[in-house]
């Protein structure tokens, strides 16, 4: 009798590096000013109008340069005093010379917020240059990082604004999954999804899950079928 066969839980390790980086105009301006960075320092924060690849780039430059410290927040786990968080925080940068922060995008609870406002004020104390990645609604922010945030040099990413820089992101984003995908399944994902990148990557991870557990090879029909089921589950408003 023919058992199922189980996905391996396998902890496979994700490479970020300018291999699998994709350069463009949209991301040229942030590509530039952070590699002076490394080198003069300043205040920068990163930030996007949807998905444009920040984690990928400061985890890029932080694997290259032994001196930056790269903390990654998801505020909406963050559930200490604001003081009690800045202090876990600080004490996982303070020991590298450069710090980068990149926070989940989403807007931030109360304590985060005041103990991201601490990070930076002690990153101003010890003078560190200092990176933040945010994406979110500033006027929602305590009035005391709002305005730091706002004195600081801001860069935007965006993300390619043709069919052939989405479909290179997504190709290595299943190079990521280590599924090798026909670009036809690609182009079905532009054609049935809107083209923004935190709508189209998870819809990959979820097409790469229902082909390896449905033991199923991504042909057209099937993948409409797919990407419709997927979109409506993703933002139920899109169709």
């Amino acid at each position: 009798m023919e058992k199922n066969q189980l996905r391996l839980q396998l902890p496979l390790p994700v490479s970020y590096d300018y291999h699998n980086w994709f350069r463009h105009d949209g991301v040229e301006d942030a590509c530039n000013r952070l590699a002076l960075w490394t080198v003069h320092g300043g205040r920068i924060w990163l930030n996007s109008e949807s998905a444009a690849g920040k984690t990928h780039l400061l985890r890029t430059i932080s694997e290259d340069h032994p001196s930056v410290a790269l903390l990654t927040i998801d505020a909406t786990q963050a559930l200490d005093a604001s003081w009690a968080l800045a202090q876990q925080w600080v004490k996982r940068l303070e020991a590298k010379s450069h710090w980068m922060i990149d926070v989940e995008a989403g807007d931030l609870p109360q304590a985060a917020a005041l103990a991201l406002f601490h990070c930076l004020e002690r990153a101003r104390d010890l003078q560190r240059p200092l990176i933040i990645a945010w994406r979110g609604n500033i006027e929602l922010l305590p009035p005391e990082l709002s305005s730091r945030l706002l004195a600081m040099e801001s860069i935007t990413l965006s993300p390619p604004q043709d069919d052939a820089g989405l479909l290179h992101i997504l190709g290595n984003s299943a190079g990521k999954l280590q599924w090798d995908i026909r670009e036809q399944v690609l182009q079905s994902m532009l054609t049935y999804l809107p083209r923004q990148l935190d709508i189209l990557i998870p819809a990959l991870r979820e097409l790469e899950r229902l082909s390896f557990e449905q033991k199923h090879k991504p042909g057209p029909a099937w993948v409409k079928q797919q990407l419709t089921r997927i979109a409506e589950a993703l933002h139920p408003r899109l169709l």
